[in-house]
Parts: structure tokens; C-alpha cells; sequence
């Protein structure tokens, strides 16, 4: 039985030694609720929980009885015991609050303990002793919970890496053996086809692993930028886009040249999303045909940006007669135009005229107004469509 160096004669040190005593079936307590409070201890093999669960429980009341005999704070060493505690929950796949809900079993179950050992005359010592015990759970809890939390940070670095290392070597395979080799460098069964799919918006800032629970089996992901591109084998179950993301989807290309190739188009495809101004839907490769083709030509790209969008830009700082007009181009109805813009079917009218007299593009003649279209969907010289 672990003893303890008492140097206090104010009774602590008996009370400690006490609690030593009974340290085997306060732990065994321990255990036991841990099982029948926390699902995931529940869930653990015979005798892991013997070996890897509670002897930090006992460390942990162990360390603070030697504090309160020592009358000594806790040091670097003992806080390390805990911060590999951490480390090692995450391994075994413990989510961090029920590693949390577990201290908190541990303090109600040893703080129950010494409750019980304190004999008459001795209940003076419980405030110092509460005290104490609060400030090295809390501290012990700190360290773990830091340390869980950087390894697994370090983890999730590591598994994106991971993903965006094999998302690039299948996109840059050469031949067949290539990609044989990157199967084999990976462990990874591959498809013999994917459908790249980018996606971009909330569903993009949420992360890949949001995105991959979604996605059919055998998805690949990886980031692109600030977007993240999936790879759907070609036989699973189309994706299915959220409304609230945006969505570029291509066709299905074996791995290798063919399926970079259709990466890059799915990409030119988002970018024309984004210079029409969508910020969300689901766009496929047979969409925004007319755009994706002027976006391809510099030349007459760099024509309708300087009748349309840069004249627009700079006669129409407030932006109104420019959103007048896209809405008019979406609706073609001058009174539905004015029910959006809020505004009367005069004032529509109006700034319609200065869109031709500054332009020399007529909104209301169809030539005219496709030109206005396709200028409309250039992306400025500031818009990162990267």
C-alpha cells in the first residue's frame, strides 16, 4: 500500500493516510460509475479500463493527497501525468466531454471519500481541503484537456495532409502503374472513375470530414484553395448539394491526365458561378455554357468588360442602376423589376435609358441585352475568383 511523507500534525495528515487506505474501493467506485454514466467507458474491452482508466484516477487523488501533506503546490511532473492522459484518451477514440464527465465522476467520488474518512472534531479541515482538491482538479483538467486538444489538432492536420496528398498524386498519375502505385502507397481501393465535384460557401468553411459523412462511400476530398474538391466514384450515388452551398459538379474521367483535366474544368465552371454573381445552387457541366465560353476568351472578354462592367462601375457608384439592370435581365419585366428593387416602374424605366445612353446598349433589344449579360458576368479586376 502507497504511504504518504506526512510533515503536518493538524490532523490532515492522518485523514490523508486514512483516505490511502481506502483508495482501492473509492477507485473501484470510480469505475463503476464511469460504466454506468458514460456510455463510451461502458463500451470499453474487459480490463482496459482497469489498465488505462484507473490508474489516472488513482494519480490523480494520490497527487493531491501528497500536496495537502506536503503542503506543496502541484509541479511540472505530475501536470505531465495528466497531459498524457490526454493524449492517450484521444487515442482510444474518447470524445473530450466524456473524458470531462469522467473527472467530474472522479471529484464527486473522491470529495465523497474524504467526506467520509473526516471524524468528529475534524470537519474544520474539509474547507481548506475543498479548496484545495478544487484548484487541482481544475488544474490536473486543464493540462489533460489542452493536451487532448493539441494532439488532436496535430492529428487533423496530419489526416488533411494525408487526403491532400493522395487527392494530388491520383490527379497527376501518368499511367495505369502510377496509379496502381498510389493505391498501394495509400491503402486505398480506388474507383476506376470519379465524378469531381468542388464545393465551396458554408459547406467549404465547415470542413472535409462535414462533407465526407455526406458523401458515398469511397469519396476522396481535399482542399483546393479555400474550397474543397471531392472525388465520387462514378458508380456510387450522385452527391446531392445543400441549398445553402455552391456546387460545381463534372463528368465522370478515369484517374490520371483525364480526371485533372475535368478537375480544371469544374473549376473554370465555379469560377463563372462566382462572376455571375452566385454565391450558392449547384451548377453542372452543362450550365453556364455561353459564359464559361467567353470567360475562355481573354480578348473579347477584355472588350466587355470595358463597355459594360468598368463604364457601369464607374457612373454607378452606389450600385442601384447596375442591380436595376441585372434584375431586369433576369425577369425581363419592368414591373416585376420595380416590386424587387422596391422602387417605381418610372425609376426602372429611367435607369434603364442611362444604361444606354452610357453603354450604348439598349436593355429592351435583345441583341443589346445579351451583350449586357455576358458583360455583367465578368468578374472585376478585384474579385478573387481564386
Amino acid at each position: 500500500m502507497t504511504t504518504l511523507r506526512a510533515v503536518r500534525d493538524d490532523g490532515a495528515g492522518a485523514l490523508a493516510e486514512r483516505l490511502m487506505a481506502d483508495l482501492d474501493s473509492v477507485v473501484v467506485r470510480m469505475g463503476q460509475a464511469y460504466r454506468e454514466e458514460i456510455p463510451e467507458y461502458a463500451a470499453l474491452a474487459p480490463g482496459q479500463l482497469e489498465l488505462e482508466v484507473l490508474p489516472v484516477s488513482r494519480r490523480l487523488v494520490t497527487t493531491f493527497l501528497s500536496c495537502v501533506v506536503e503542503q506543496r503546490p502541484l509541479n511540472r511532473r505530475e501536470l505531465q501525468t495528466f497531459e498524457d492522459s490526454g493524449r492517450m484518451r484521444l487515442a482510444m477514440g474518447m470524445p473530450l466531454e466524456s473524458v470531462l464527465h469522467a473527472y467530474r465522476i472522479a471529484g464527486r467520488e473522491a470529495w465523497s471519500a474524504m467526506c467520509a474518512a473526516v471524524r468528529p472534531g475534524e470537519t474544520r479541515l474539509l474547507a481548506d481541503l475543498g479548496t484545495r482538491w478544487m484548484d487541482v482538479v481544475d488544474r490536473t483538467c486543464s493540462a489533460l484537456t489542452q493536451a487532448y486538444v493539441a494532439a488532436s489538432h496535430e492529428r487533423l492536420r496530419h489526416v488533411d495532409a494525408r487526403r491532400r496528398e493522395l487527392v494530388e498524386a491520383l490527379l497527376t498519375a501518368t499511367d495505369p502503374s502510377e496509379v496502381a502505385a498510389v493505391s498501394l502507397r495509400f491503402s486505398t481501393v480506388l474507383a476506376a472513375a470519379y465524378v469531381p465535384v468542388l464545393v465551396g460557401g458554408t459547406a467549404a468553411a465547415a470542413g472535409v470530414d462535414a462533407l465526407l459523412r455526406d458523401a458515398p462511400d469511397g469519396t476522396l476530398a481535399g482542399h483546393r484553395v479555400a474550397r474543397v474538391l471531392l472525388l465520387v466514384p462514378h458508380r456510387a450515388a450522385p452527391w446531392r448539394a445543400r441549398g445553402d452551398d455552391l456546387t460545381c459538379t463534372g463528368l465522370a474521367a478515369p484517374c490520371g491526365r483525364a480526371l485533372l483535366a475535368e478537375v480544371h474544368q469544374v473549376e473554370a465552371l465555379l469560377l463563372t458561378a462566382l462572376a455571375q454573381g452566385r454565391t450558392s445552387g449547384s451548377f453542372g457541366p452543362d450550365d453556364l455554357l455561353v459564359e464559361q465560353l467567353l470567360l475562355g476568351n481573354d480578348r473579347v472578354a477584355a472588350g466587355l468588360r470595358r463597355r459594360v462592367l468598368d463604364v457601369l462601375t464607374r457612373a454607378d457608384s452606389a450600385g442601384v442602376i447596375t442591380a436595376t439592370l441585372r434584375c431586369y435581365l433576369d425577369t425581363g419585366s419592368v414591373p416585376q423589376t420595380a416590386r424587387h428593387e422596391l422602387v417605381h416602374a418610372n425609376t426602372v424605366g429611367y435607369r434603364l435609358t442611362r444604361v444606354r445612353e452610357l453603354t450604348g446598349l439598349d436593355p429592351r433589344i435583345p441583341s443589346d441585352a445579351a451583350v449586357l449579360v455576358l458583360g455583367l458576368g465578368l468578374p472585376t479586376d478585384d474579385q478573387d475568383l481564386r
